[in-house]
């Protein structure tokens, strides 16, 4: 039993090695760190994405024959390195909203290796989407108001949020509102608008969602008159 043990032993060891370069070699998806909040302007990470876009980096040009080496670092957690990507570009997709940290190390054709590179960090906001709540058509009185209101999911709702609201009308828009409330105001005259609220991330505008109602200003029947009969 001991000798097959000393002729498997060795077996084993060679299996626990190449299982931990394989292990190794798995970048996770998802963020480094999802604990840091959100940078306050765009000058707080190196890229601010949308959510669902691909992250991409770029190396240093190749002196030729250049192996480029990508380490993903996690908050608290390993190094990581995607032996499937060994070129000056580097992609992955941005599974969730957070914090992703990145490392280069550049191997040259004398597999001489370069010192690290400094982190560069990459944010991807949480998804924004919007909806308007359903205020019912009123009267032209005059007097009668309707309130529209934009709600945003409750991560989006903590980053800064840029609204602006416009009123289409007769082949004309105008820009009426830029909070995340719009009241219709009182209407003397029929007729049917469509309110259209655009909601973006100040840290990047190109975040962009919208949503829209129509309403409707009813007509006043004309005074009545009375005839004494």
């Amino acid at each position: 039993m001991k000798k097959h043990y000393l002729i498997l032993k060795p077996i084993l060891i060679l299996l626990l090695v190449i299982l931990t370069k394989v292990a190794s070699a798995q970048v996770t998806a998802g963020p480094s760190d999802i604990l840091t909040a959100a940078p306050t302007s765009a000058a707080g990470a190196d890229k601010i994405l949308c959510f669902g876009t691909a992250i991409s980096l770029t190396g240093p040009p190749d002196a030729g024959g250049d192996t480029y080496h990508w380490y993903k670092n996690f908050s608290g957690g390993p190094q990581q390195t995607d032996v499937n990507q060994t070129g000056r570009t580097y992609s992955e997709a941005s599974g969730a909203a957070g914090w992703y940290y990145y490392q280069l190390v550049v191997e040259n054709v004398n597999h001489c290796l370069s010192p690290i590179s400094n982190p560069v960090k990459v944010y991807v906001l949480p998804e924004l989407t919007v909806t308007l709540n359903s205020p019912s058509n009123f009267c032209a009185d005059g007097t009668t108001t309707a309130l529209l209101t934009a709600t945003v999911p409750a991560a989006a709702s903590t980053i800064g949020l840029t609204y602006a609201w416009t009123k289409t009308s007769g082949g004309l828009t105008t820009t009426v509102g830029t909070s995340n409330t719009y009241t219709v105001p009182a209407q003397s005259t029929a007729g049917t608008s469509t309110y259209t609220v655009s909601v973006t991330y100040t840290l990047n505008n190109g975040c962009l969602v919208t949503a829209f109602k129509t309403i409707t200003v009813y007509a006043l029947p004309g005074q009545p008159s009375i005839t004494a009969n």
